[in-house]
């Protein structure tokens, strides 16, 4: 494939894909999406020299989530109908990449990793995020809901609660108290510590991590993981059809449709002022 969003390098043993459209913050377009499938597909099924793939992102952010600047229609119809035919970033396939790789798979986290972009980073085997990362799933705040609802099993019940609730943003800190990152390190050392970890899993056997990994996959896959997102898919497609009820989402539309995404954003950015000022100030305070 020739890559045009994203970068595919390889090093020895390790695999890199790195996102790279930094002036979007690494939104998640369709074509970032297939290029990233193509990408763990040969790294974690073709090239038996590939032990690890580091999964990271240019620029500032990791990724802000689904690119839904270019939707054609704020309304949602045209999402509804990408997840119909199973294309959307929802489409199991898209999981099924990460999830059954036979390859562990580590995120490398600076910035925002933000809903579908924490999506994205949840569903690979380990987490690395430097201390200024912010995590969180503020799409609900426009009616779109979190897509895996893997939370329960990562977060636990309580703090999945929480914040699908609210759609605030915890801070690389809170990630590492909740288990929703491995390790947690400061900017300039987060190349090194994802290189160090994946170094140390390279010089295992591949056969001995493959396994552990399809262990790990079968202990959840008995509790219903599996089961969960796929409902959760359907569950989304539900919302986006009946957010229009909504007053908020409603008028949420109608300035998308009148002034631009932008505007909208804004718009409801502000709703929530108090919320995010509390955020950064409970932040500072660490």
């Amino acid at each position: 494939m020739d890559y045009q969003n994203i970068i595919y390098e390889k090093d020895g043993a390790i695999a890199y894909v790195t996102l790279n459209r930094p002036e979007k913050l690494n939104a998640l377009s369709d074509d970032l999406q297939l290029e990233v499938r193509s990408a763990l597909e040969d790294a974690g099924f073709n090239d038996d020299n590939i032990r690890v793939i580091v999964l990271k992102a240019a620029g500032r952010a990791f990724s802000a989530g689904f690119d839904i600047a270019n939707a054609a229609d704020p309304d949602g119809v045209q999402l509804r109908a990408r997840f119909l035919k199973g294309k959307s970033f929802s489409g199991s396939a898209w999981w099924d990449v990460f999830w059954n790789n036979p390859k562990p798979i580590i995120a490398q986290i600076q910035g925002f990793c933000i809903a579908g972009g924490l999506a994205t980073a949840t569903f690979c085997d380990m987490r690395i995020c430097s201390e200024d990362a912010k995590f969180g799933a503020p799409e609900i705040r426009t009616g779109g809901p979190y897509i895996p609802a893997v939370w329960p099993w990562v977060i636990g019940m309580t703090k999945a609660r929480e914040l699908l609730y609210t759609g605030n943003l915890i801070d690389a800190t809170e990630a590492k108290r909740l288990d929703l990152v491995n390790e947690v390190v400061p900017g300039a050392q987060l190349d090194a510590a994802v290189r160090r970890q994946a170094e140390t899993i390279a010089k295992l056997p591949a056969a001995t991590v493959e396994y552990n990994k399809k262990l790990i996959n079968m202990s959840y896959e008995l509790m219903g993981i599996r089961q969960v997102v796929e409902r959760s898919m359907e569950l989304e497609a539900l919302a986006l059809a009946s957010s229009g009820s909504s007053p908020e989402i409603a008028e949420f539309n109608a300035i998308h449709k009148r002034e631009g995404l932008k505007a909208a954003l804004s718009w409801n950015a502000a709703r929530f002022s108090s919320e995010d000022d509390w955020f950064r100030q409970s932040r500072d305070r660490r």
